[in-house]
């Protein structure tokens, strides 16, 4: 069913953005990447995720409370693909790049180990692989926010075990607390799985604001509006203009309305972003091993090259994604959903049109 809204196109122009901010890095110019609202590109483009995730998500459970259903299809978007990506790293990537022998690549213990990825559990180095780039060693970098992620889909079922009135706290204060992680300094953080909890809250954050959008807007049918968007953001970049450290607070509200404001309205062109299939996670995952390839057998060439070669390898590699791995898994999640639910519940949403009930089962979150 052809979308009405803008989520599909929000979620590949994120994606988008964590390319272009990972090319600074990963060309050695850091130093030069474009900061945005207060916030470097690739930072605000994982925002962006998390903001529509945090939404849709909730979506999806409010509609249909069913742990079976609800955890098969975020395990169904979420694994398949990564497990591709992550094999073929391990027996293509790897081998071919190494410095290592072949022998000595698959012998040494963390070539097996970078498979706990699948686990969503952080490895980022393969032995002997990139190891003299302007940014040595990381595979993939981009994973890291996998695990933050997921974590934000077990939480929802769990906010949620209170009466439909009360959700509204219990997501307040996963709110709450994710500030709190978010202000521990990084070097006092606890590391979790291998993840840094401070870096995971700055973007549980966003995913708490989305669902305390959804739950609002079950109450007021005029909750978003583009006049009142656009004010909330003005209102943050003369703030941060002033105070730029100590107004961030302001854009866990703003960034968050602004996004799920665009993402619900349909701008024509733009709402079929995905026609030729939903290419933003496969580019999220695909794009830094790419960008790390491309810099190893091109070299340092002009940002606006790199930029545009990455692209290019990457949305190629997604659309094949989409349409070997993520859209067949999104069908069996379709099966399974229909074999545990004969019977739907129709369920009336003042804020996502019918046609986008279930954009979230083809994006990232």
């Amino acid at each position: 069913m052809a979308r009405t809204n803008n989520f599909d196109g929000l979620r590949l122009l994120g994606a988008m953005s964590v390319v272009v901010g990972h090319a600074y890095h990963l060309l050695g110019r850091p130093e030069g990447i474009p900061v945005i609202l207060g916030y470097p590109l690739q930072t605000l483009g994982v925002i962006v995720f998390f903001a529509i995730s945090g939404y849709l998500i909730t979506a999806s459970w409010t509609r249909k409370s069913n742990p079976l259903t609800y955890f098969a299809a975020r395990c169904l978007r979420i694994f398949p693909a990564l497990i591709v990506v992550v094999v073929l790293s391990v027996v293509l990537l790897g081998p071919v790049t190494t410095i290592l022998t072949t022998p000595e690549y698959f012998q040494n213990p963390r070539t097996l180990r970078y498979l706990i990825n699948i686990v969503l559990q952080p490895q980022y180095d393969l032995p002997g692989v990139f190891t003299d780039l302007p940014y040595p060693v990381a595979v993939n970098g981009s994973l890291w926010t996998l695990p933050a992620e997921f974590f934000c889909y077990l939480v929802v079922p769990v906010l949620c075990l209170v009466p439909r009135k009360g959700r509204f706290v219990t997501v307040a204060i996963f709110l709450g607390v994710s500030i709190h992680l978010a202000r521990v300094p990084a070097i006092d953080s606890p590391v979790i799985w291998g993840t840094r909890i401070s870096d995971a809250a700055g973007m549980w954050v966003f995913f708490a604001a989305g669902a305390l959008f959804r739950l609002a807007s079950e109450y007021r049918r005029d909750l978003f509006r583009t006049d009142v968007a656009i004010g909330l953001v003005a209102l943050y970049a003369c703030l941060i203009g002033v105070l730029p450290t100590s107004v961030i607070w302001v854009s866990w509200i703003a960034l968050p309305y602004a996004v799920l404001t665009i993402g619900l309205a349909s701008t024509p062109y733009f709402r079929r972003t995905a026609r030729f299939g939903d290419l933003s996670y496969g580019v999220y995952l695909y794009a830094f091993p790419v960008q790390q390839l491309v810099v190893l057998y091109i070299g340092v060439e002009r940002m606006s090259l790199n930029i545009a070669l990455v692209a290019s390898i990457s949305l190629a590699l997604a659309w094949v994604s989409w349409h070997a791995v993520e859209h067949p898994s999104l069908r069996l999640k379709e099966a399974i959903t229909r074999r545990l639910e004969p019977k739907r519940r129709d369920v009336r949403d003042p804020a996502i049109t019918p046609a986008s009930l279930d954009a979230e089962a083809a994006g990232r979150g």
